[in-house]
């Protein structure tokens, strides 16, 4: 892919700030993008007099919005400043021609640049056709956290919000964050600034105002944590005003976790799938008819291996950008895909992810691919035991930790008031009930690898007695 500047702006300011924007070809944001950041003099930078010593720092990459930003200066610099952006793919193989970023002698000012492959449509060119792309689906929505979409149902060419792109962040790539963030374009993928969106929940709505990228964020609350291992899912949705929308249904935080969802709508006319039309009635033949041709089958060949460590009925799934196949792996680990149309193909491992992203299966033939470990070993924890009590400004915790002191002396476990910290422990005890740790922090702490026992009584009486109890029993755990 090689991106190229599609438009810029400068604004002035009191601090000297490059801006660049990455966009896919849909217009949609290019999160987790690795740059290279550079000084030297025009027309091309070299030789640089400064370079960016630490390209692997994460604060060289673009964010969830595809947004990356460098201080030049905290004014306006004293001499011109040329500073260069050049985009990195894998192995850092470059992706753009070094990018410029002028900064004026004696001038502050932001530089906003948008960049995105070449070839794709430049944002506000009233020339560019109006394209509507097709949904870019992140698969991770569907198999992981139970999203599922909803695509409008209308009248043909009525003007709809249609849905271009849905991304998730999981917790290592949100960065902490816990928004919905939805960009707003016009028909040929232009922003829509002041456009008014809504983030839906049961029997509320929340409004927001794009920004001048078409841009607007809402964050989720704690109360929005759902469990997707037992088919829940979140309780958000997202409407765009004016028009009727496409709808991506039950966002939220699978276990409270920290993750992000970003979506692009695009203003556009709904086009129904076309339906077959009946073919007319053959005339008859003034003349033998000729022998149809039948077509020879593409050529095919077979993908078979052994899945170590995975579970029998685990999910295969090898995938190309026109098809997919599923699999089960047996019981003995061994897995089979027969008559795959010769390619290039992507192997997917339930609860792994991808586990060979190029498979070539060539026609007439059988490939062996085997994958020693299906999952990962699960990290060493680092305490043995930790008493868990809930937040230390809540009304008993205090009292609850005194009334564990005697026991806490003699034990000598872990003791706070963390679940996150908790999570690195082999066995959890929860002081209190479900008000001061919740059911779902508990579950969380056993889907951790964590073995979790609640000590809980009506009062306080009752709850030294059962440390007293443990005491006498010389054990920490309770039974």
């Amino acid at each position: 892919m090689n991106f190229v500047e599609k438009n810029r702006s400068v604004q002035p300011h009191s601090e000297s700030i490059l801006f660049l924007y990455l966009q896919d070809e849909n217009g949609a944001p290019v999160p987790n993008k690795k740059v290279k950041v550079f000084a030297g003099p025009p027309p091309t930078g070299e030789p640089p007099y400064f370079v960016d010593d630490d390209p692997n720092n994460p604060n060289r990459r673009t964010d969830g919005n595809g947004k990356f930003q460098f201080v030049v200066a905290n004014g306006a610099p004293s001499q011109r400043l040329d500073f260069w952006v050049q985009i990195l793919g894998n192995d850092d193989v470059p992706e753009s021609k070094p990018l410029q970023f002028p900064f004026p002698a004696s001038e502050a000012q932001w530089v906003i640049m948008t960049a995105a492959p070449e070839g794709a449509a430049t944002p506000n060119n009233p020339n560019a056709p109006a394209i509507t792309p097709a949904l870019n689906l992140d698969p991770r929505l569907t198999s992981q956290v139970n999203v599922r979409v909803k695509l409008a149902q209308l009248a043909p060419n009525t003007k709809y919000w249609k849905l271009i792109s849905a991304q998730y962040q999981d917790p290592d790539e949100s960065g902490g964050n816990v928004n919905i963030i939805v960009f707003v374009q016009d028909e040929r993928g232009a922003p829509i600034p002041g456009q008014r969106v809504f983030q839906k929940f049961p029997g509320d709505q929340a409004p927001g105002i794009t920004d001048e990228r078409g841009h607007v964020e809402f964050p989720m609350s704690g109360d929005s944590s759902f469990a997707p291992e037992r088919d829940e899912s979140g309780p958000y949705s997202v409407a765009v005003d004016g028009l009727p929308n496409d709808e991506l249904l039950g966002m939220g935080l699978p276990l409270r976790r920290h993750v992000q969802y970003i979506l692009t709508y695009r203003r556009a006319l709904f086009e129904p799938e076309a339906t077959p039309q009946p073919a007319p009635a053959p005339t008859p033949p003034t003349e033998p008819p000729t022998p149809p041709v039948t077509p020879q089958p593409a050529p095919t060949g077979n993908l078979r291996g052994r899945i170590t460590n995975a579970s029998a009925g685990a999910r295969l799934v090898l995938k190309s950008a026109t098809r997919t196949f599923d699999a089960l792996v047996a019981s003995d680990g061994m897995y089979s895909f027969t008559n795959v149309p010769a390619g290039s193909y992507i192997l997917e491992l339930a609860n792994v992810g991808v586990i060979n992203p190029v498979l070539n299966i060539a026609a007439n033939q059988t490939l062996t691919f085997d994958y020693p470990a299906a999952s990962a070993a699960p990290a060493k924890k680092v305490f043995v035991h930790y008493l868990l009590f809930g937040p230390g400004a809540q009304a008993g915790t205090m009292t609850n930790l005194i009334l564990a002191l005697d026991y806490i002396v003699h034990f000598a476990p872990v003791v706070g008031f963390s679940v996150e910290e908790a999570l690195n422990a082999e066995h959890v005890t929860i002081v209190g009930g479900t008000s001061a740790v919740s059911a779902q922090d508990e579950q969380r702490l056993r889907d951790g690898g964590a073995k979790v026992a609640r000590l809980q009584a009506p009062d306080s009486y009752a709850l030294e007695n059962l440390f007293q109890q443990l005491l006498a029993s010389g054990s920490p755990f309770p039974t």
